[in-house]
């Protein structure tokens, strides 16, 4: 079991999570790596983007990630690929089309 030490609006929540040992592993690596400076930290910005994404409709299991991820990979050895500012641009207007559509 993990404690987790969560911030939001100015206060400290304390929480015990049970991670399944790859999960544990996986955040460890992200920390070794300094993609970020500890666990609390790790899991905070997950839990935040996880949010996120599924307020903008981006809520994906385990097999359509990977299956996303294997599409990529395949686009990118048949260098069927966009430039960075372009996919940035594709992505906002699909996001801004996305909210009209809720609105």
């Amino acid at each position: 079991m993990r404690q987790l030490d969560t911030i939001g609006r100015g206060k400290h929540c304390l929480m015990d999570v049970i991670l399944k040992p790859e999960l544990e592993k996986l955040i460890e690596d992200e920390v070794k790596a300094g993609r970020a400076s500890n666990p609390n930290e790790f899991l905070n910005r997950a839990v935040y983007h996880y949010i996120v994404a599924r307020d903008l409709g981006e809520e994906y299991t385990p097999e359509e990630i990977d299956r996303m991820i294997a599409e990529g990979l395949d686009d990118i050895k048949r260098d069927d690929t966009v430039e960075g500012e372009e996919a940035f641009r594709r992505l906002r207007a699909h996001s801004a089309e996305r909210r009209r559509q809720r609105a």
